[in-house]
């Protein structure tokens, strides 16, 4: 199937001119001006009419107060349309804020965040384009007795959202909002219904009507083609998307021929530099792979990266542009992406072993060009929903520019490809919480001042929950509108607020801005000299492409000596034994399947520590997982397997006996700042009393072996205990605020929608200040230096798990707020025998071991003195140790032994330096 993706709504959506017919009772040279514009704009003249305006601009001449917001909105919307998309929002900027000054009509206020909305959607910021929409909506609809200029605008705008939402792959959403537009537009007998009929033909083809999506082609385009011709500047939208469809259906000369005529129009009506120009030949090039006939491809491609960067202009297949100079980022990247692909099935065909080298090197840089602008859009966008969205949507760039190294490192066995390759698994994930922890961390240290750091984060926190309340509302069996428009209003003035002040920050102190962009993950020279002996990393990959049945696991290895690299299969089952295992840890199984699970254990084992095990260095392993990896308890996978008799867990060889496992989102995020000490570390233990209703609003279940596990704490730790009325909201705030180990022992409710409202529950009782409810957007919010977090509390480490980005949970949001390390739970725990497993932890922490042996040793007491009724991993396997792995106090046999060299040594040199001075006196 021929692969076409639609240009973010290419020019689909009417681009909204305000009021224009004040303008006939002004001066004749401004009536001339205005006339001439519209004129040239209509006819699609749009290079014209762009000069037409910067004529009154450029000039020395004051433009009119009642001229300003018509003639900066009409320059927006021009640029938009030439692939301008940042000048566009410069002159947006400039009209809103004329309107803010004097009394416009409403209307003009709405036509400039729709078409706001239009230029973030081309970004694919698109929480921030529905922001922009949703408000340009309410504002139409909000004007009363609407003449029909109005009402276009309003089925304009529908439509266009509606684009916005079958772009992110909600089609049956995006068809609510066409059907509203295309009834207000049958009921008022308003133009342009055929731009609608496309936007619905898009929805019927992802909802396989495909018949009904070619009539609604042929009606369309026949339509234009009447009314204003054959070259009309907005039929290539028709064209790129029929012609997908034309190839689907095997159609394939005819589909060639609507990519031709696209292109024909598109440098007729805008010339060889523009985004819809590329756009063209990058399809014709996308035609041209899918036949096979790669060198044709190529050249085509070659095109599209000319047509997209303004000072480029090499025919030359095997050259690249810069990145910094393009028209349009998200087409550039686009092009780089199918070019880098082209040169690696274009390599694929050649026999000779130096040519096929050569192309797949190009193939290589392409990929990493494309890499690179991925980070630079992402890094750009100030919400981290959007930068989120890119992540996920981008992960197949990932992967494939690793496989196309891949390819490359069998031909060569060239090290540099294989760290090469490392270097791009380090970048592909967990950037969006790197770049968060960087930014959090450098806030603080680019002299910000105080006041503008509390502003962002009050914002930020307040932003969260407005976006809470209308979620909460709207899950109503009769939400409130009214309610629901007022917080939409109010959280799209703090959304705006919130860009303020962080542009106010990046320009104020372009240091911070200059050293975000800068983070990087950590080099994999530092990585190994930062690792100890006997620790390895594994880090994988998963591909989300299925060959023959099965995806590619990339598997690294990194260790103080060497980098080691690994390709194996995760066949069609892999998938089926994730969900068993998953399924079988909750305390609700009926363990009927024991077989079933024990079996998919081993397969795990079998799949993905099986092929590694014999590079390991030493029994201490850093997992770095990936998609449903993340799921997966490595200390159950269960190695030299053989059916034992029903539900007998005892004799069974899990991981756990033989390694000590812990967890990172990257391998960036392995290490923390905190070094060990002398049996001085304090713990600050919460275990609130949820019988007698003190439960932050949540009805909770009394969790009875909380205060003996924190009694067993201070066993080995000093520290002070919050039990109760004490164990409060406020209370941990404070506590936060030194580099205590923190540990709660409470309930917590996961949110599996959206983690940033999974929450802790504190006693609230006592409390006056806090609700009781610790929501995880508010935890990512503070600065904590704590050394350890343990989240004795169900599900602490289970959330919502995004490609690339990994679980969002709790325990990720005390990783981004600066917490060394977090103990967290993958399921809901048994509350006596996680008592005893903690126990047992913190005696082995005591002794000086590094956290993970210290869990580990911890579980293997367990499972050895517990009954067989509870040797399950159920059990045991909940708690796993994300980030830093140091000890929290040195051990005391190493610090003597220390102490024994250092004096030896001492000794040594003095005896030394004696016996040279005896000598050279006897020289004397």
């Amino acid at each position: 199937m021929l692969k076409l993706k639609s240009l973010l709504f290419l020019i689909t959506t009417g681009l909204f001119l305000v009021n224009a017919q004040f303008l006939l009772s002004q001066p004749v040279n401004m009536e001339k001006t205005a006339t001439e514009f519209l004129d040239y704009y209509y006819s699609g003249d749009l290079l014209k009419a762009e000069r037409s305006l910067l004529h009154v601009v450029d000039s020395n001449l004051k433009i009119p107060d009642d001229y300003v917001v018509f003639v900066y909105n009409s320059l927006g919307i021009i640029s938009s349309q030439l692939g301008k998309y940042n000048d566009a929002l410069n002159y947006y900027d400039i009209a809103e804020k004329s309107i803010k000054t004097r009394k416009d009509t409403l209307s003009d206020l709405g036509g400039l965040y729709v078409n706001k909305a239009i230029i973030y959607g081309y970004f694919k910021s698109y929480s921030t384009a529905i922001d922009y929409f949703e408000k340009g909506l309410r504002i139409y609809t909000g004007i009363d007795n609407p003449d029909n200029a109005l009402r276009q605008n309003i089925a304009t705008a529908y439509l266009d959202l509606g684009i916005i939402y079958l772009e992110t792959g909600e089609p049956q959403q995006s068809l609510a909002y066409f059907e509203k537009s295309r009834e207000i537009k049958l009921k008022y007998k308003l133009p342009d219904l055929a731009f609608i009929d496309l936007n619905l033909a898009k929805a019927y083809i992802l909802l396989k009507k495909e018949a009904e999506a070619e009539k609604l082609f042929n009606e369309g385009i026949k339509l234009l083609n009447d009314k204003f011709g054959d070259s009309y500047y907005r039929l290539p939208e028709f064209y790129f998307e029929y012609s997908r469809y034309l190839y689907s259906a095997g159609r394939n000369k005819e589909s060639l021929d609507m990519l031709k005529r696209a292109l024909f129009i598109c440098k007729k009506n805008y010339g060889e530099k523009h985004s819809l120009t590329s756009f063209s030949y990058k399809l014709i090039g996308d035609y041209f792979v899918n036949r096979a006939e790669y060198d044709s491809a190529m050249v085509y491609y070659q095109e599209s990266l000319i047509s997209v960067v303004s000072n480029f202009n090499n025919k030359d297949i095997l050259s690249n542009p810069s990145i910094d100079s393009s028209l349009f980022d998200i087409r550039l990247l686009d092009d780089l992406k199918s070019k880098a692909t082209g040169l690696e099935l274009l390599a694929s065909g050649k026999t000779d072993p130096s040519v096929k080298t050569d192309l797949l090197r190009h193939s290589l840089t392409t990929a990493e060009l494309s890499l690179r602008l991925i980070e630079q859009i992402r890094n750009r966008f100030l919400m981290e929903e959007s930068r989120i969205y890119l992540t996920e949507n981008e992960r197949d760039t990932w992967i494939s520019a690793i496989n196309i190294a891949d390819s490359l490192y069998t031909m060569t066995k060239e090290d540099a490809i294989k760290e090469k390759m490392y270097s791009m698994v380090q970048r592909a994930k967990a950037s969006v919480l790197r770049y968060d922890i960087s930014g959090n961390r450098l806030l603080y240290s680019s002299d910000v001042p105080k006041i503008l750091i509390d502003k962002k984060n009050s914002l930020s926190e307040n932003i969260s929950v407005y976006n809470y309340l209308i979620r909460e509302e709207m899950k109503k069996a009769k939400p409130d509108s009214s309610r629901i428009v007022l917080w939409k209003d109010t959280l799209f003035e703090m959304n705006r607020s919130f860009e303020k002040v962080s542009d106010s920050i990046e320009s104020s102190f372009p240091q911070y801005r200059d050293l975000l962009m800068k983070t990087s993950p950590i080099s994999l020279s530092r990585l190994r000299k930062k690792l100890r002996g006997n620790e390895t990393v594994v880090d994988y990959l998963l591909s989300d492409k299925f060959e023959n049945g099965s995806r590619k696991i990339y598997i690294f290895l990194v260790t103080r000596r060497k980098l080691d690299f690994i390709v194996t299969d995760a066949d069609s089952s892999f998938r089926d034994h994730a969900g068993t295992i998953r399924e079988y840890d909750t305390p609700f199984s009926s363990h009927d399947n024991f077989y079933e699970y024990t079996g998919s254990l081993s397969y795990m084992y079998k799949t993905l520590f099986k092929p590694v095990e014999k590079l390991l260095d030493g029994q201490r392993v850093i997992i770095i997982p990936d998609e449903e990896i993340s799921l997966l308890p490595f200390d159950a996978f269960i190695k030299d397997y053989s059916p034992p008799p029903r539900n007998d867990f005892e004799n069974l060889h899990f991981l756990v006996y033989d390694y000590n496992f812990s967890t990172s989102y990257s391998s960036s995020l392995i290490f923390g700042n905190y070094q060990c000490i002398r049996r001085k570390i304090k713990v600050a233990a919460f275990s609130p009393d949820y019988s007698s209703g003190g439960s932050g609003g949540s009805a909770a279940q009394e969790l009875r072996g909380a205060h003996k596990e924190i009694e067993s704490i201070h066993k080995w730790f000093r520290g002070r205990d919050y039990t109760g009325p004490s164990a409060t909201e406020t209370n941990f705030r404070h506590a936060l605020q030194g580099p205590v180990v923190l540990h709660l022992a409470m309930h917590s409710v996961s949110d599996t929608v959206d983690s940033r409202y999974s929450y802790l529950i504190f006693d609230s009782r006592k409390d006056s200040i806090e609700d009781g409810r610790l929501y995880n957007y508010e935890i990512a919010l503070q600065r904590i230096s704590s050394p350890m977090v343990v989240l004795s509390a169900c599900n602490s480490g289970t959330g919502t798990l995004y490609h690339g980005e990994g679980l969002m949970s709790l325990a990720r949001g005390f990783i981004l707020s600066g917490a060394s390390s977090v103990i967290k739970t993958s399921w809901e725990i048994n509350d006596d025998i996680s008592n005893d497993i903690i126990s047992r932890f913190y005696r082995f922490l005591a002794r000086g071991y590094t956290k993970d042996k210290a869990l580990s040793l911890a579980k293997r007491e367990y499972i050895m003195s517990s009954s067989p009724r509870y040797s399950a991993p159920y059990y045991w396997d909940a708690y796993e140790i994300l980030g830093d792995n140091e000890p929290l106090v040195c051990n005391r046999f190493t610090i003597k032994i220390l102490v024994i060299l250092v004096v030896a040594a001492a000794a040594w040199f003095f005896l030394l330096y004696r016996s040279r001075r005896s000598i050279f006196s006897a020289r004397s």
